[in-house]
């Protein structure tokens, strides 16, 4: 029976040993070789609409595997786009050493005045160890907090754009000259496009507040019954260039006219707080009057008849001929996702992208980023074996990690070394590859001594 206990306790030693010998990310935290930090770029005076970012940092003196991610997160009275996370690669020099880093830039649109607290943000996290292999966890950030204020010269303005720069399209006008007939329609198209801020938070536009003028020469209050107004939905799209967001919202209304008779359509101001200036300024859409004719639009077009649409047979061949290009077109369009996808993949466009990435660290000397795009080059040819017990790699990798005092001048990596060890990795056949005895989690060990 003792023995029994004995074995019992041994076993239990062993396997205790044996979990706290495990690497875990907490583990490289703790041990300083793994950070995150959270900023909050506060703007002098932070106001409601206006974007505020935060980021999130973090940094491993290796490299990452298959990189970091920041797990969804929500905030009330907060707008954020799906697609607001820009993501940044770089590098930094920590007590002489060279460390990698990843940048979560995360951009907020408060929508209320006061204080707000940011949660901790989950953020998934791989790193390729020097001994361990890829080991993943979860870092959380610390919490923080910012404040969202109101300048007085807002409070009495229901909606308004927060943004440096707005700009506004009339096309189509209404003509105070011209009698219109009754069943004509004019449509107005008014666009609106604001620099650093989304298109959904540019406000609607309402151009439907239309009174008729008696004969008198006074304005009816309400709504004409002898216009019928069509709105079509606001189309709201956003364009970035070189990270710079620009949003434009565009309304149509199309106005039939009815009822013979005056009208006037009201002006719209469109308020919008510069923030470069800090100052509130407007934009106008200015009033439009016109006049309806008692002669209907219908008439004027009665002697228009069918028998001038004589299709003869070239007419008939060219509306299929369209037909068949539009088809083919739709059918292209619905398919591009795949098309796009088989070209990449018969053009090898990550291997092509990845490989001149890696040329290009080398030129700039990047070489601790030049060893992780390696590193993702040889996993894309499903070949990262190949780059194990190479001399090239081992330069380069004793390049990637020396600082401080202990600097080597006599290593060199040169452009031609970089394409050597490229054509050494191509060259491997899969046969090569399938012998290897990597297997998977294993530490690829470039910085082997």
């Amino acid at each position: 029976m003792n023995k029994a206990l004995i074995s019992l306790f041994i076993c239990f030693y062993l396997f205790s040993s044996t979990s706290f010998a495990m690497q875990t990310i907490d583990n490289l935290v703790n041990q300083e070789k793994l950070t995150i930090s959270l900023t909050v770029n506060e703007s002098e005076q932070q106001i409601v609409g206006q974007a505020l970012v935060v980021s999130i940092e973090v940094a491993t003196d290796r490299w990452f595997a298959t990189g970091t991610r920041v797990q969804s997160f929500t905030l009330t009275d907060v707008v954020m786009q799906a697609s607001n996370i820009v993501t940044i690669n770089g590098s930094k020099r920590i007590k002489g050493q060279s460390w990698a880093t990843q940048t979560h830039e995360i951009t907020l649109y408060p929508t209320l005045t006061g204080s707000y607290r940011l949660p901790e943000i989950k953020v998934d996290v791989s790193v390729n160890t020097e001994n361990d292999g890829i080991i993943t966890g979860v870092l959380n950030t610390q919490e923080a907090g910012f404040n969202i204020s109101l300048p007085e010269a807002l409070i009495d303005i229901d909606n308004f754009i927060v943004s440096p720069e707005v700009t506004l399209n009339i096309d189509g006008q209404f003509d105070a000259d011209k009698k219109y007939s009754i069943g004509e329609a004019i449509t107005q198209t008014i666009t609106i496009t604001a620099s650093d801020t989304p298109a959904m938070m540019i406000p609607e536009i309402n151009l439907t507040n239309i009174s008729e003028v008696s004969k008198s020469g006074k304005a009816n209050t309400e709504t004409a019954e002898g216009i019928s107004i069509y709105h079509k939905p606001a189309k709201v799209f956003d364009k970035s260039n070189r990270g710079s967001l620009s949003g434009s919202r565009v309304e149509s209304f199309t106005y039939i006219f009815e009822k013979s008779g005056n009208y006037i359509l009201a002006e719209q101001v469109i308020y919008w707080w510069n923030s470069q200036s800090n100052t509130l300024e407007t934009l106008l859409i200015p009033a439009s009057s016109w006049s309806v004719s008692g002669q209907g639009f219908i008439k004027q077009q009665s002697n228009f008849e069918l028998k001038n649409l004589n299709f003869n047979i070239a007419t008939l061949l060219i509306i299929a001929l369209t037909f068949l290009v539009l088809t083919l077109a739709y059918l292209i369009y619905i398919k591009r996702q795949q098309l796009v996808t088989f070209y990449k993949k018969l053009t090898k466009h990550e291997q092509r992208q990845l490989r001149q990435q890696f040329l290009n660290h080398i030129a700039k000397k990047e070489y601790l980023i030049a060893t992780q795009t390696l590193y993702q080059y040889s996993l894309a040819l499903g070949k990262s074996t190949e780059i194990k017990n190479n001399k090239l790699t081992e330069r380069l990798n004793k390049l990637a990690f020396q600082g401080g005092t202990d600097i080597d001048s006599s290593l060199t990596f040169s452009i031609d070394d970089a394409k050597a060890l490229i054509r050494q990795i191509a060259s491997k056949t899969a046969k090569n590859a399938k012998e290897s005895n990597f297997t998977h989690g294993e530490a690829i060990k470039l910085n082997k001594q």
